[in-house]
């Protein structure tokens, strides 16, 4: 049961008053899960004799693009901590200091690039996941459409987290580019 512990330190974790780990880092944690729960459905899949040879290939080449977007996704969940702590870091400069401003301008950007990362990487694996749902074995379907419904949390969570920093960010380009990317995200959902 060593994967229960694992997932219950992150959910207390994430119930602890701590601002880290936060919405974020749970964003990307649903969405690893929900490659990692493709993954599970399309090894499955192979195992069984009754998969077609005609569809092994493809589902190998699934299976390590999935591996490539859980392992992306896991690595969004650190670095949603460190664009925090980042942000505090640039926060806390002497007010006085001339390169506070830039400072704390580049680690806004910083905190909402991390989930639109995220957000990106769920998308393209959301895509995957439809590209193959018709060769996974039906007797496993129903992961297929809890991975589905994991991609589209983190994707919609990380929009949110996203959103809560635009409202600081003060280059109308970055906001702008950044609001085009949340409109292909929802759209992908």
């Amino acid at each position: 049961m060593e994967w229960y512990t694992a997932a219950e330190r992150f959910t207390e974790a994430l119930a602890s008053s701590e601002p880290t780990p936060g919405g974020g880092a749970a964003a990307a944690m649903a969405g690893s899960m929900g490659c990692a729960l493709a993954m599970m459905a399309v090894a499955t899949t192979l195992k069984r004799k009754a998969t077609p040879e005609d569809c092994r290939p493809k589902l190998m080449q699934s299976l390590k693009r999935l591996t490539a977007f859980k392992n992306e996704l896991k690595g969004y969940i650190q670095k949603d901590g460190e664009a925090y702590a980042a942000y505090l870091t640039a926060v806390k400069l002497p007010k006085e200091t001339p390169q506070r401003e830039k400072a704390v301008q580049d680690a806004l950007l910083f905190a909402a690039r991390v989930p639109a990362d995220a957000a990106s990487a769920a998308m393209h694996c959301l895509r995957e996941v439809d590209s193959i749902k018709n060769e996974v074995a039906d007797i496993i379907l129903s992961d297929i459409y809890c991975a589905k419904h994991l991609l589209q949390a983190c994707i919609k969570s990380s929009v949110e987290s996203i959103r809560a920093n635009l409202v600081f960010i003060k280059n109308e380009d970055r906001v702008n580019e950044l609001n085009k990317q949340i409109a292909s995200f929802l759209k992908a959902c």
